[in-house]
């Protein structure tokens, strides 16, 4: 591939479209044109010369020789100023070329230093590319001068979705402005990647360029992190289901009849089992959302029939606390294509923390469609949300003041994980709330998900 030459701008500036016009009109060279604007200025010059100083000269021949020498004269200047103003202008011109392809030279440069790759390609081909390119890939800049495809790069399984992504950039449709991909090494090794795709015009012809980096270590750092969640998950929670199912033996009386105090004393190792394996599943949530290994299985879900289950499952704390629930649902909602299990999460934890942090009043829940999104709305009557907590509610191990004060269980993961799942399929969460009146969350959904590419988490 040539080296940039700073003497005419070279092959980068061609490229992007950084060399100035050189034509006054769509047919009139620039030079050509200065001098014939400064041959007509003289005509006109020596005309009105002529007519003051005509009736001044004696004979016709010194008028003669006088006008022809004034013509002479007067053109002969006007060209010399008409070409020195050019040569001047073009130096001017070229002096800012050369500034421009400096300005792109640097930019290039401190991209190859940073690894990322950049290559230029119109059609399929391609042409241009960085010093990182070469280093990523292996090949050389002849080798990639003579690829026949940019698409050649690509393993094989890939290359019609990279394909697919790169027509609709050039349509102009809307794609995503990264994604991730993988190329063949000359050596064969599989390297990953990070694209990013924009387009751009040169004298109407659509070219792309595309911004590779290398994240080959990354990926493999995530998989070790993937692996170690694993480990964890398997490590952690096997002893404690186990240890949970012998303590649900010795409470149905399994193992023969038990007292009262020893009834006591397992019913608390039950439970702070069952709060350590909840703590768990929480962690490995947080863990599997930053790592982007989160993935749910899609059905037709209807919203209604899993609020009912959930407050279903909660009715014994509802009942010890006497509180009322309200229900008001619109019976006409359709259904969603979003993973139930992952819902089902975002209803427990709502109205899990609605229940909890109410100790009497009423608890009201919404279902209702607004525009082309399912609104959610679970409101109580409770401790509310202190005022310079409510910044920070989302947060990851965040709890209020007024919760903590109170000794309240919780581990601060909850509404953490269930925005990310509600921002997993399109939605928003928000909430209003007042330090002892009460709070109220907000959930919106689409009704028709143009995304649900993520599988059902192993540990649900």
């Amino acid at each position: 591939m040539p080296k940039i030459q700073k003497r005419n701008g070279g092959r980068l500036a061609e490229i992007a479209n950084v060399l100035p016009e050189h034509k006054l009109g769509p047919l009139v060279p620039q030079k050509q044109a200065i001098l014939f604007i400064a041959l007509i200025l003289a005509v006109i010059s020596a005309t009105f010369v002529w007519k003051f100083i005509s009736p001044y000269l004696p004979s016709p021949g010194e008028e003669f020789f006088l006008l022809s020498a004034l013509i002479g004269g007067v053109m002969g200047g006007s060209m010399i100023v008409g070409v020195s103003y050019s040569l001047l202008h073009s130096e001017k011109r070229n002096l800012t070329l050369r500034d421009q392809t400096d300005f792109y030279e640097a930019l290039l440069h401190a991209q190859s230093d940073l690894g990322e790759g950049l290559i230029i390609i119109e059609g399929d081909r391609i042409i241009y590319s960085n010093d990182a390119s070469y280093e990523i890939t292996g090949y050389s800049a002849e080798e990639f001068s003579a690829m026949p495809s940019f698409l050649l790069l690509v393993v094989p399984e890939q290359r019609s979705i990279l394909n697919e992504r790169l027509q609709k950039r050039i349509k102009g449709e809307d794609v995503e402005n990264q994604y991730e991909t993988a190329i063949l090494h000359k050596d064969g090794r599989r390297i990953e990647l990070e694209l990013s795709i924009k387009k751009f015009y040169v004298n109407e012809a659509v070219r792309l360029v595309v911004i590779a980096r290398d994240i080959s270590e990354r990926k493999k750092i995530d998989n070790a992190k993937s692996e170690f969640v694993s480990w964890v998950s398997h490590q952690l929670r096997t002893p404690l289901t186990a240890s949970n199912f012998l303590a649900e033996m010795l409470l149905t009386g399994d193992f023969g009849e038990i007292t009262i105090e020893q009834t006591r004393s397992i019913r608390k190792i039950y439970d702070a089992n069952q709060r350590m394996i909840g703590l768990i599943n929480s962690l490995l949530n947080v863990a599997r959302i930053e790592l982007g290994t989160m993935v749910v299985d899609c059905s037709p879900t209807n919203l209604i029939e899993v609020c009912n289950s959930t407050l279903g499952d909660l009715q014994p704390q509802i009942e010890v606390k006497h509180l009322r629930v309200e229900r008001t649902y619109d019976k006409e909602l359709p259904f969603i294509d979003v993973d139930p299990k992952l819902l089902r999460m975002v209803f427990q934890n709502l109205l899990s923390n609605a229940v909890k942090y109410t100790d009497e009043g009423t608890i009201s829940v919404s279902i209702r469609r607004e525009a082309q999104n399912a609104l959610i709305s679970i409101k109580d009557t409770g401790m509310g949300i202190p005022k310079q907590d409510q910044g920070s509610i989302f947060s990851k191990l965040f709890r209020a003041d007024n919760v903590v004060s109170k000794e309240i269980e919780g581990t601060g993961l909850g509404l953490y994980i269930i925005k990310a799942i509600v921002e997993m399929f399109g939605g928003g969460i928000w909430f209003d709330s007042e330090e002892g009146k009460g709070t109220a969350f907000y959930v919106s959904l689409p009704l028709i998900q143009k995304k649900c590419s993520l599988k059902e988490p192993d540990f649900l």
